[in-house]
């Protein structure tokens, strides 16, 4: 009875015991972040994931309305829960990045909803267990500049975790002069001078350019190391633009005289002599071939015929004079055209051509001049104009 009664309190013992050795441990909560209530106005912020955005852009004016906010919280609580889990399959060397994908995509649907900068706490818990560095130390700076009044221990939460984030990055304050200057890394725009904030860099090597209206610009390497913090200072040299007084423009060129055109009373006189022969060549070809027909005609008397062979004889000899005539005419006003006056006329051209464009290059002559300026303590450009 005795054993009996032994095994049985065993039983019960083991009973109570089991729950305890299988039950899943709970993972560590994350810190409660909680939503601005009602008619609380949100202080400045950016564009949610716009890591590299000024801290101090102004925030939607409207406020939203009571089923907005509960869509928010709902997102909030459900990031949580994704966050939770992924904590959960961490501890048990699981994949857990998806988990941690969509509390992200939650923490920032939810800040979409309701730009509330204590959502920028959540935001950078998700990022810090992506090893998203730059991004989670932005957004922990943010919560802690822009939140306002939180938990004190969620404030040293905060300031906790950007310290261990920092010491995966780089920090590297800048300090440029003069303000107004455009800042660029690696060729991104990061903003201007002065830059509010210190930059976040992940470790590596940067290519570092500065700008600004009137400076020469500056291009600097950069290298980062991980845990480092550093301070740099930068003057971009004025590129001195100096305005003399008006001088006057140059003298136009001298005048040159006007060629004089060639004659062309030798080529018409040549010319008109060569048609007016050929003319009378014509005509006393006609004539003669009238004649010829006189002479041949039978029915004709014979004084006729007679008559008609000694003038036709005599149209031929003029005929033939004039052709003669006409040639040597037209070979002297060809010879006058080729040899004469087309080389005359050329020159001509010429020397046209020359006058005219002396004065248009004077006429393009620079109204503005521009000329280097260098001396021992810089050097800029010189712009001078005429009166």
């Amino acid at each position: 009875m005795g054993v009996r009664r032994a095994w049985l309190l065993a039983a019960l013992l083991l009973m109570s015991v089991t729950p305890l050795a299988f039950a899943q441990p709970e993972p560590e909560p994350e810190p409660e972040v909680e939503m601005l209530p009602d008619g609380d106005e949100p202080p400045p912020d950016v564009t949610p994931g716009d890591a590299d955005a000024p801290p101090d852009a102004p925030p939607p004016p409207v406020e939203p309305d009571p089923a907005t906010k509960a869509a928010a919280k709902k997102l909030l609580d459900g990031g949580d829960s994704f966050l939770k889990k992924g904590d959960y399959l961490k501890k048990r060397k699981r994949p857990a990045e998806a988990e941690y994908q969509r509390a992200l995509a939650a923490y920032t649907k939810a800040y979409e909803l309701v730009a509330n900068p204590k959502i920028y706490f959540p935001i950078a818990s998700a990022e810090e267990k992506l090893e998203r560095w730059v991004d989670a130390a932005t957004h922990y700076r943010r919560f802690l500049t822009q939140a306002g009044t939180v938990d004190a221990k969620l404030r040293a939460e905060a300031e906790k975790r950007l310290e261990n984030v920092k010491l995966n990055l780089g920090v590297l304050a800048l300090g440029i002069t003069p303000d107004g200057a455009a800042v660029m890394i690696n060729g991104n725009p990061i903003g201007t001078s002065p830059l509010a904030d210190p930059l976040f860099l992940a470790p590596g090597e940067y290519a570092l350019s500065l700008t600004a209206d009137g400076h020469k610009p500056l291009e600097q390497k950069l290298t980062i190391e991980a845990g480092s913090e550093s301070e740099r200072a930068f003057e971009l040299e004025s590129a001195a633009v100096i305005i003399e007084a008006p001088r006057p423009p140059p003298p136009p060129p001298p005048e040159i005289p006007l060629p004089p055109r060639p004659s062309r009373l030798a080529l018409y006189a040549a010319g008109g002599l060569t048609l007016a022969l050929f003319a009378g060549a014509t005509t006393t070809g006609i004539l003669a071939v009238g004649k010829q027909g006189t002479f041949n005609d039978e029915d004709a008397s014979d004084n006729a015929r007679e008559d008609a062979r000694k003038s036709g004889k005599s149209m031929a000899l003029l005929t033939d004079g004039l052709v003669l005539g006409t040639m040597v005419a037209g070979g002297v006003a060809a010879y006058y055209y080729i040899k004469v006056y087309k080389p005359r006329h050329s020159e001509y051209r010429k020397q046209l051509d020359q006058r005219e464009n002396r004065f248009d290059e004077y006429a393009r002559a620079p109204k503005v001049f521009v000329t280097p300026w260098v001396q021992s303590g810089g050097g800029g450009l010189v712009l001078t104009a005429p009166l």
